[in-house]
């Protein structure tokens, strides 16, 4: 019995010796928070690959024009969240995560968007991140990445920031909601029409029959009468249904510019996406990485996408023409860069067009 009580006892005073630490430890906390200063931010950033749009003075720049530099602060009035928010919200900020030790040191670690183009058309002065993401140039550090330029007609407006997929997909979106609600316009003219047919019904089945009583004068006024009406009612039925399809087909015309509004929408993204992949091949590969300097890209949407680009060498323009075949001449290209261009020199021609598949039109 007693080893029982011992035993009970020992588990008791544990327990106790438990929370009499944790209270400590959570006073010792507390006491910490509000007398400890931010001791030190570090600030690490990766991502952004050869070509970084931003450093961590950018970041500490940042931070401080929207009052949310950790320094100065104590670790109770420190707000993590709110400090995460505000790097997150810098455009060339790909995610954020925000951390702080117990002795005060603020760790911010930061993944940046990796551009690959720079978009300098009317209008336009945005980078194109590898996956997608568009953000202004003024923002940022700038890069050495082929810039675009030319006519082309992008599907987003020069103070589009966001994913190119994602405006696309609102749009579409959008587009086909207000098509469903054209359709639901409808049904009341529908119902107008069989409405109408019903009225036209009634009058035709009430012909007067003639009775025993009836005279055949009688029936016969009757019968003018009902003919005379029954006319009217076929003008005026007649006259309804072609305003009532009038009104059905107007909708369906304005669903119709709507289906085209969408599909041009569709278009103008798949040209944006053939345009990044065109780059993401020149980036991919060391040669063409190096050489091109601008893509002078035209048409898009109703207009087919054509390219052209500026080398790093010589003094010359290249027409690629469409994006049909595009990896095919550039490698017909870089055959007569090498077996070509290097015998009869880089200055020689100022246009080499590749627009027709193996063939090479040099003036």
């Amino acid at each position: 019995m007693l080893k029982k009580i011992g035993t009970y006892v020992g588990y008791a005073l544990l327990w106790i010796l438990i929370i009499t630490v944790v209270v400590l430890a959570e006073r010792l906390t507390s006491q910490n928070q509000r007398e400890r200063l931010v001791a030190e931010t570090n600030i690490e950033i990766e991502g952004g690959g050869s070509n970084p749009m931003i450093n961590t003075d950018a970041i500490s720049h940042w931070l401080k024009e929207h009052n949310a530099h950790p320094e100065g602060h104590t670790l109770e009035k420190l707000d993590i969240a709110n400090i995460e928010s505000v790097v997150a919200s810098h455009h060339a900020v790909d995610h954020a995560n925000v951390s702080v030790s117990y002795d005060g040191k603020v760790d911010i670690d930061i993944k940046q968007r990796e551009p690959i183009a720079r978009m300098r058309i009317a209008g336009y002065d945005m980078y194109i991140t590898k996956d997608g993401y568009l953000l202004p140039a003024q923002n940022v550090a700038s890069v050495h990445v082929p810039v675009i330029t030319g006519d082309y007609k992008p599907l987003f407006n020069n103070r589009f920031i966001g994913y190119a997929k994602d405006i696309k997909q609102d749009t579409i979106a959008a587009f086909d909601s207000n098509i469903q609600l054209l359709e639901d316009e409808k049904l009341p003219h529908y119902k107008r029409l069989i409405e109408n047919n019903r009225t036209l019904r009634i009058v035709r089945r009430s012909a007067p029959k003639k009775s025993f009583l009836d005279s055949e004068e009688e029936y016969k006024i009757l019968s003018k009468v009902h003919q005379e009406r029954l006319s009217q009612a076929m003008e005026q039925h007649s006259q309804n249904a072609r305003d009532i399809k009038a009104d059905i087909a107007k909708l369906e015309r304005e669903q119709e510019r709507m289906r085209q509004m969408k599909q041009s929408i569709e278009v103008q993204y798949d040209d944006f996406v053939a345009l990044m992949r065109f780059i993401e091949h020149i980036q991919s590969d060391s040669f063409w990485s190096a050489e091109v300097v601008q893509i002078i890209a035209s048409g898009g949407g109703e207009k087919p996408l054509q390219i052209a680009i500026i080398p790093r060498s010589g003094h010359f323009i290249v027409d690629l023409g469409t994006m049909d075949n595009i990896n095919t001449k550039l490698k017909t290209l870089y055959r007569f860069y090498t077996k070509g261009l290097s015998n009869v020199g880089w200055d020689k021609y100022r246009s080499i067009s590749l627009r027709y598949e193996g063939q090479v039109v040099c003036r």
